[in-house]
């Protein structure tokens, strides 16, 4: 797989839809925009190519500095387009390209290897990488180092930063071996809420002389994220919350309403056969259900309070990644998360 690698922006790339970027630039694609300073923003887009924000988001930015210098070089990297074009975060077969960014073997692993190689021989401002989520969540920055410059990074997007040591393999946490990176999660795809403050959040970011926080921010929460819920492959799913469900997993309704909210013990989050269905994996790979869930007479609950984010309602994303994570609240008060 090829990298492609271009000095400027097709006109074209600024009136096409996301299912149409393969057919324009016929894989995935690096633009090096030069611009005053040479101390480049890298921008990584469509990674999960049914996550259009950030092309969406980019294809303004764009149109923003049309004939004007830019005030830094500015890399793009635009990811899966082979996906994009069937909407799909990667293809049946495809590895997920934000889980390629370790070591690994074939393709997809090979342009990421090719991407980071080009970065590193290149002055790297920060790193951006713009995502969006299928659950009813809170716009949030995502670091994987507590190190201030990344906190202040993470500061000017969203009211919450989470801290991350897993998926290991993903694009920020490559990057964040010898730059300063970030992740978005800039909410579900395509809202005009998302674009626009990822726009405001990218182009902020664009234009700083240095990294500091952001004294305007309201919170400064930090999570920290302990573990995720793997669903069984081959469960039968509802969000019916019926203990007489011919499905093996009848969930609350609302189940991704409860993103950054406490959870707390015995609480109810629907009906299961049995617990193996579930299984809560830490980041060392610790399979650390019993700590988390339970099942009484049918009923799954909470064994212990803890505070999930990215709980989904989409079947395909729940068994194909996770139905969500389990966090904790470090900073700034650090150790003061209850742990029943």
């Amino acid at each position: 797989m090829k990298l492609n690698i271009l000095d400027e922006i097709p006109e074209e790339l600024l009136a096409v839809e996301p299912k149409q970027i393969h057919d324009l630039l016929g894989g995935p694609t690096l633009f090096h925009l030069k611009g005053e300073k040479d101390d480049a923003l890298f921008l990584s887009t469509m990674l999960h190519a049914n996550e259009i924000t950030s092309f969406l988001m980019l294809q303004k930015l764009i149109r923003r500095y049309q004939g004007k210098k830019l005030p830094r070089d500015l890399i793009i990297f635009l990811g899966n387009t082979f996906a994009a074009e069937e909407g799909m975060r990667h293809l049946p077969g495809q590895a997920d390209f934000n889980r390629i960014w370790a070591e690994g073997e074939g393709a997809e692993f090979e342009l990421a290897r090719d991407v980071i190689a080009y970065a590193k021989s290149q002055n790297i401002f920060a790193s951006i990488d713009v995502h969006n989520n299928t659950g009813k969540n809170p716009h949030y920055a995502c670091v994987n180092k507590t190190d201030q410059r990344f906190l202040d990074l993470a500061s000017y997007f969203g009211e919450h930063t989470v801290y991350f040591t897993e998926p290991h393999n993903v694009q920020s946490m490559a990057f964040s071996k010898f730059c300063t990176s970030v992740t978005i999660e800039a909410g579900l795809p395509g809202r005009p809420k998302g674009i626009d403050e990822s726009l405001e959040y990218v182009d902020r970011v664009f234009t700083m002389d240095k990294i500091e926080y952001n004294r305007e921010r309201d919170k400064t929460e930090v999570y920290h994220t302990l573990a995720r819920i793997k669903v069984d492959y081959h469960a039968r799913i509802d969000f019916d919350d019926n203990p007489d469900s011919e499905a093996d997993l009848s969930l609350v309704s609302n189940i991704d309403s409860k993103n950054f909210e406490l959870v707390h013990r015995n609480t109810h989050i629907g009906y299961a056969k049995h617990l193996n269905l579930l299984k809560v994996i830490a980041n060392d790979g610790r399979d650390i259900t019993d700590q988390f869930l339970k099942v009484e007479n049918g009923e799954l609950l909470a064994n212990r309070l803890f505070i999930p984010s990215m709980f989904t309602k989409d079947v395909y994303i729940m068994k194909e990644d996770c139905l969500g994570y389990i966090m904790e609240l470090i900073l700034p008060k650090p150790n003061t998360t209850p742990s029943s």
